[in-house]
């Protein structure tokens, strides 16, 4: 069976910002997902040395399957092939990227390459809201990169009082009225948000050598020389939503198409699987959007009913118009000869 394309997520956001240790959280609470991270830096990614089952040769190795390559943007395509490849069994991959970097140009590289094994995942850029209005002061470019990101973590709420995180959240909704954003203590954002779970069965035989990262934490548990304080429990952040859709319907490709490249406000990523009545492409065409980078991929139906499911995931979202806007790209009948182009422009190989 063909494998998912894995979703490529960035994750930026000015130096001291909280980005390494969003991305600790996602290593530490995917539990069952292989995380394959790229740091787009002149440093090594800053993991609790506790976390660490092996390194060598400039690359962090987990023994639950995350993989640490320190590279520049001119290496990227051949470190993501390496992570790609299906010995490494990736399920998402993280590109954290440099303070200084630029937004934009990784956005293009990754949605640029053309390799089918891999998606664009979105663009996540994590704010110190501590600081954030001092540094959009010194550095204005930062608004041109809070406007272009999918995901707005809004980090170090704890560290400013309820009236400066709502001035805030409202000069962040003026840069960018359609990114969900969510407020967090210590980045802690639910990985499900981000990339789906992995339904690799958790094996229950025995092992031997290095611990992996379940391991490490469960041994941790209940002990009092342990910093609990961010513990997914703990925090502040706003929890994801989810709208689902369902049809035994064909849908209406051109509108669809408009629904996936320019979705409701607080939407992170789209995915599912459609069905249409269109000569030619009666497929099953499994569709993924995040921020209007479209993707959809075609297979063969196996034997189960030709409806359409899709789940859009976001924070803040409006369920009445995701559901009504959705209800609207049903196929009423309407001739249109063309509307077909507007998804197959977007299929790519399996």
């Amino acid at each position: 069976m063909t494998r998912a394309p894995i979703p490529v997520v960035i994750v930026a956001g000015f130096l001291g910002s909280g980005k390494t240790t969003l991305l600790n959280h996602l290593l530490r609470t995917a539990s069952g997902t292989r995380i394959g991270v790229l740091v787009n830096d002149f440093g090594a990614v800053n993991i609790d040395a506790m976390l660490i089952a092996g390194q060598a040769d400039g690359t962090v190795s987990l023994s639950n399957g995350c993989i640490c390559c320190s590279v520049d943007s001119d290496g990227v395509q051949a470190a993501l092939g390496r992570l790609v490849r299906p010995a490494a069994r990736i399920d998402a991959i993280v590109i954290e990227a440099s303070g200084i970097a630029e937004p934009r140009a990784l956005i293009r590289m990754v949605t640029g390459l053309t390799d089918p094994r891999i998606r664009y995942g979105g663009l996540v850029y994590v704010v110190d809201v501590g600081g954030i209005e001092n540094l959009r002061v010194r550095h204005p470019e930062i608004d041109r990169h809070i406007e272009i990101a999918d995901l707005i973590v809004l980090n170090k709420a704890d560290l400013v009082d309820v009236d400066t995180l709502a001035g805030i959240r409202a000069t962040i909704e003026r840069l960018n009225g359609t990114a969900p954003s969510v407020v967090t203590c210590d980045a802690v954002v639910d990985p499900e948000m981000l990339f789906d779970a992995s339904d690799r069965a958790v094996s229950t035989t025995p092992r031997s050598g290095q611990l992996t990262l379940d391991d490490l934490f469960a041994a941790c548990a209940g002990r009092d020389d342990v910093d609990h304080h961010d513990h997914p429990h703990t925090h502040l952040h706003d929890d994801y939503e989810s709208a689902d859709f369902e049809t035994d319907r064909p849908m209406n490709p051109r509108r669809l198409a408009a629904f996936l490249e320019r979705p409701p406000a607080g939407c992170y990523r789209i995915k599912g699987v459609v069905a249409f009545d269109v000569p030619g492409h009666r497929q099953k065409h499994i569709v993924h959007s995040v921020g209007g980078f479209v993707r959809v991929q075609r297979r063969a139906w196996a034997g189960e009913p030709r409806t359409t499911s899709i789940v859009v995931i976001g924070a803040g979202l409006d369920r009445a118009e995701v559901t009504e806007r959705l209800a609207a790209a049903v196929d009423d009948g309407t001739p249109d000869d063309h509307g077909i182009l507007r998804i197959t422009r977007y299929v790519t190989a399996p």
